[in-house]
Order: structure tokens, then C-alpha cells, then sequence
């Protein structure tokens, strides 16, 4: 190894884990230059005064600073996990603050990752959902962090996970927000939405979850200088399935001219102009990943996903209950027709995974390049809106 070029020797160390990357430090100077770069390339700050000092360190360190490409900044210390039971909100250390505040100070950084907790609640019902990161601690931490971000030069990768559906509408109207969205290149959102536990049924029926997925995803985000300039794209839910109900309707949503990379996690298929809107990206999209996304083979919903997804159903139900009227529909599209659509669209494409991802350890949307292809039994999904704790079943 010693005698390979440093390229190739950087290439060899990167993969390493934490605890063998601080033990080639003690080889040689030269494995210990590569491997303190790779180490230092990364900071992940905890929201504890300790891990703030550890952050302190590093950014007063002239040698280290400008080792640093991404920051990782973990809102909760667990924000993977589901709450249980009532819970203290958070409150934004001012130790955390001025860790945001201080990404001006890196003058290398080019990625910057923010990982809310799972768990959240718009506070729009009588029987308000306790949880630990309430709207405004989000509201709190989006515009700290853009106001600091904005003013990083170079910073063009944004990576926000559990981006809880019902963000403020302050924060997307903010010129800071603005500023930073229209310059990114590499775009990564898991958008969060609320669980009703007494009722999980429900849950996909909550306004916010379709405000964030019908209205703020291609208001908010897919803007006119995105779709130029924009390379990397993930869109995930962390629980929501999405893209039949909540509806997200890609022929709004223009093609990504610079596209090279495309990632959707639990997103549902069910029409051909979904795949017209893939496949649109064929000049430039070398790797597309589908993470837990299947076909529906059959829905039978209520009038307004019937409106919204089928509007030529509407007046032929075949159910009526009172004030509720049922519709149906079968759809005729399998995964040997996509894959095939795929083929002969997708020109550029040299990587294309399909399978489903570690959705249990909430590490799926993290892992996404790393996604392997398995044919799954739930490829195929039926959608039941009559059924419970939840609309979705196996075909």
C-alpha cells in the first residue's frame, strides 16, 4: 500500500472506520496526514455543551479547520427513536447556537447535514401530540442555521433529515432560506410527518403532511434555479409513503437539466407520467436509487384522492354511504414494463438499484448509496382506504 500513489492510498483509507483511521495515524507521517484528513473531513455535533467544546477545539485548530467538508448537526442525541410518553420540549443550547453560528469560520466546508427528531406535531388539534422538537424549536434551528449558511461561500449540499412537513411558512419565505436553496447543487430531504397513534389510519389525512408533500416540495424547493444547476437529488419519507397519497403531482415539477443523480424512498407508483418524469432526465441521469417504492396494483379510495388521482373515475363510484362515495380502480403496470421503460430511456444510466433499504434502524435515507437490489414481495402494494392502522397491503 505504502508504495501506491497518495490517490489511491486516500481511496483505501476512506472506507475505514473511526477507531482504525486514529490507528494509521501512528504508522507514518505520511498515513497519518491522509488519515487525520480523512477523520477531520466530517464533524457531527451533538446538541451537549461537551460535544460543542469538542467542535470549539476543532475550529480554533488552524491545522484541522480547513480539513473540514461537511458538518453533521444532530438536533437530538436519539432522533431516530419514537417518543413514548409525555416529554419535555427541547431548547436550543446556547452552546449549539453558536456552533451554527460559527460554519462561517471553515473555510473549506461544502456540505452541511441537519438531523431533526423523528417524532413531531403541528399542534393544529384539540389533543395536541407531545414531542421534544415543537414547530418553533424547528422554526428556531432552519433560521439559525440559514443565517449562518448563507454567508458559506461554497457551501452547495444540503442534507435535512426528518424536515418535519409542517414547517413554517416564515422559514420558506425568509430571503436567508432563499439565498442558501437557490444556490445548492446537491439537494437531500427526508420529510417527517405526524403519527396519530390513537389512530394511525389518519395520519396520512393530516393537512401538513399534504402541504409538505402536494404544495411545499414543489413550491418551496423545486425552484427555477434548482432546475438548472441541480446535480444530486433524494426525496424520502421517514414514514409517509408518498407520491399517489399524499399526492404529488410530477407534471408541475420541470425537468432537472444538470440531473445526475436520483433518489426516492417510499414513493408509490401508479402512473406513466411518473415515469415520463424520470425518464425525462435521460441526457444526464447517470444513478437512479428506489428505496421501498412500490407499485400499486389496485386502490380503492375516497372521492378526493379519486379527484386527485384519477379525476376521470369521478361521478362512476361504486359505493355510496351517505356523504361517503368509494371508487376503484386496478392498474395494469409491473416492474418488467418500468424496468424496460428504464432501459431504452435512461441512455446515461450506470447505476440503478431497487430494494428496500434499513427502514427499521432509520438508517435507509443515510445508506441510500449503498442501496442493494432485491426484488421484494411488497414491490407491489395494494391502497385501501377503508382499512386500518394502515391503507397499505401487500398485492
Amino acid at each position: 500500500m505504502f508504495n501506491l500513489p497518495v490517490e489511491l492510498q486516500f481511496q483505501c483509507l476512506q472506507p475505514l472506520d473511526i477507531e482504525t483511521l486514529k490507528s494509521f495515524r501512528l504508522v507514518n507521517k505520511a498515513l497519518s496526514t491522509l488519515a487525520t484528513e480523512i477523520l477531520f473531513r466530517t464533524v457531527s455535533l451533538l446538541p451537549t455543551d461537551t460535544s460543542a467544546e469538542k467542535y470549539t477545539k476543532i475550529l480554533e485548530n488552524e491545522r484541522l479547520k480547513p480539513l473540514v467538508r461537511r458538518i453533521i448537526f444532530n438536533t437530538s442525541e436519539n432522533p431516530d427513536e419514537t417518543e413514548t410518553g409525555a416529554c419535555n420540549p427541547s431548547e436550543l443550547l446556547e452552546s449549539f447556537a453558536s456552533a451554527i453560528g460559527a460554519i462561517t469560520r471553515f473555510p473549506n466546508l461544502r456540505e452541511v447535514e441537519l438531523k431533526f427528531a423523528r417524532e413531531c406535531a403541528a399542534g393544529d388539534d384539540l389533543w395536541e401530540k407531545e414531542v421534544e422538537e415543537t414547530i418553533e424549536f424547528r422554526t428556531e434551528v432552519l433560521d439559525m442555521l440559514c443565517s449562518a449558511l448563507q454567508h458559506v461561500e461554497y457551501a452547495s449540499a444540503l442534507t435535512i433529515k426528518n424536515l418535519q412537513d409542517a414547517t413554517a411558512d416564515s422559514v420558506y419565505a425568509s430571503a436567508e432560506f432563499q439565498r442558501v436553496r437557490d444556490r445548492l447543487r446537491k439537494l437531500h430531504l427526508q420529510i417527517a410527518t405526524e403519527n396519530e397513534d390513537a389512530a394511525p389510519e389518519n395520519s396520512i389525512e393530516k393537512p401538513a403532511c399534504h402541504k409538505a408533500f402536494e404544495e411545499d416540495l414543489p413550491r418551496q424547493w423545486f425552484t427555477p434555479p434548482l432546475q438548472a444547476q441541480l446535480t444530486h437529488l433524494t426525496i424520502y419519507g421517514t414514514e409517509c409513503l408518498w407520491g399517489v397519497w399524499p399526492f404529488v403531482d410530477l407534471r408541475r415539477v420541470p425537468t432537472f437539466r444538470s440531473l445526475k443523480s436520483l433518489s426516492l424512498g417510499n414513493f408509490t407508483i401508479v402512473h406513466k407520467w411518473q415515469l415520463d418524469w424520470i425518464v425525462s432526465h435521460s441526457d444526464t441521469l447517470e444513478e437512479l436509487l428506489l428505496d421501498d417504492c412500490p407499485i400499486i396494483m389496485s386502490l380503492y379510495m375516497s372521492e378526493e384522492q379519486t379527484r386527485s388521482n384519477f379525476p376521470e373515475l369521478i361521478g362512476k363510484p361504486i359505493r355510496r354511504n351517505g356523504n361517503y362515495t368509494s371508487y376503484l380502480t386496478h392498474i395494469d403496470l409491473r416492474w418488467y414494463s418500468v424496468f424496460s421503460r428504464f432501459q431504452t430511456g435512461l441512455k446515461n444510466l450506470t447505476r440503478f438499484a431497487i430494494g428496500q433499504g434499513d427502514w427499521d434502524e432509520q438508517r435507509a435515507f443515510e445508506e441510500r448509496y449503498e442501496l442493494a437490489n432485491r426484488l421484494l414481495e411488497d414491490r407491489y402494494l395494494i391502497f385501501d382506504n377503508g382499512t386500518g392502522p394502515s391503507q397499505w397491503a401487500r398485492g
